[in-house]
Order: structure tokens, then C-alpha cells, then sequence
């Protein structure tokens, strides 16, 4: 999902920095916890993959040693606001299946396992990370091809505001920028 929030200030759009502080969230299916570094063999397979990752701004990872860099990464990142849930099913809470990332300005990232897509885990991640942390002013950019992303952010009401012509590069797609969407919560 997502960077460019310096193209888009807080003033634009009224984009809070109120969150809740919250180390694990869980839903019916799934437990989405802190980040550790057992999850660097997800965290790779995920990010070093060119089909699970296609639509990421980042280019792939090169060993599974440059997942416990990400993981550190995110770590340090919370200092800073920046919140990284990594998603496992109830039965298995030490198996990711994938992560998402809140920006202290309410920006979305992250990616499922496409072993388990399809099955409406995103959503319901989602779901649970919004109205648990109380996101009022969620928001994201994202590749104006990944449709399927841009169904699953629509059932959780973040929804297309504009789009933004030659954006962004996606790595494992171009090294030309491309179009991309900028989606944002609708208020209730």
C-alpha cells in the first residue's frame, strides 16, 4: 500500500495523530501482534516475492537476514508513531500470514499471504485495526490496477478520492512511475 504522505500535509486532510495505544488486537480468526523476529521468513516471503509484492513501492528483499532489518525497522518506527501489526490465524499465533502498518497520520500499508486471500482475513484486519485504534481519517496510496485491494479497502469504507497520474514506481512491475489512487476513509 503506501507512501507519499509528504505530497498530502495533515491540513489537507484534517488527518488526526490520535490513536490508541494498543499491542494486540484480535478478531474471531486472527491475532495481530507486535512484530519478532521469527516472522523474517514471512516478512521475506512476502517482500522478496515479485508476485505477492507487486504492487509494493520497495524494492525485494535479497536474503531472509534483510527481513530482521525490517523488522527492526518497524520496531523502531513505534518510537516514531508508526504502528506494525503482523496478522496470524488463532490456532497458530507464532504463523504470520502477513502485516499492516498505521502511520501516525492514519496511512495504510501492508500485505496477506495470498495463501490466505480470498478468505476475508484483510478485511477483517482491517476492521479491527480501525475501530480498535479509532481511525477517523484513514488513508492510502495504492496502484490504480490492484483492483483487488481496492475492493477490500471499499467494504471497509475507504474509498477512492483522486487519482494520481505517473505517481509512483513500482519496482517488481516498471521502473516507470505509474498511476496510483489515493483512497480515504469516509466518514460514517
Amino acid at each position: 500500500m503506501a507512501a507519499g504522505a509528504q505530497m498530502y500535509p495533515d491540513s489537507v486532510y484534517g488527518l488526526s495523530r490520535r490513536t490508541v495505544d494498543v499491542d494486540r488486537i484480535e478478531t474471531p480468526r486472527l491475532i495481530l501482534r507486535a512484530p519478532v523476529f521469527s516472522d523474517a521468513a514471512i516478512v521475506y516471503e512476502l517482500l522478496s516475492d515479485p508476485e505477492i509484492s507487486r504492487f509494493s513501492p520497495h524494492s525485494p528483499l535479497g536474503v531472509v537476514a534483510d527481513a530482521n532489518f525490517v523488522i527492526l525497522g518497524w520496531r523502531e518506527a513505534a518510537e516514531k508513531g508508526t504502528r506494525t501489526y503482523v496478522g496470524a490465524i488463532r490456532e497458530n499465533p507464532r504463523e504470520a500470514i502477513g502485516f499492516v502498518h498505521i502511520g501516525p497520520d492514519e496511512e495504510l500499508g501492508g500485505l496477506l499471504s495470498p495463501a490466505k486471500s480470498g478468505t476475508g482475513l484483510a478485511t477483517e484486519g482491517l476492521e479491527a485495526v480501525i475501530s480498535t485504534l479509532r481511525l477517523r481519517n484513514a488513508w492510502t496510496i495504492i496502484d490504480a490496477e490492484n483492483a483487488p485491494l481496492i475492493r477490500t479497502l471499499a467494504k471497509v469504507n475507504i474509498r477512492q478520492d483522486r487519482i494520481l497520474p505517473a505517481y509512483r514506481i513500482h519496482p517488481h512491475i516498471s521502473s516507470e512511475k505509474r498511476d496510483c489512487v489515493l483512497l480515504r476513509q469516509q466518514s460514517s
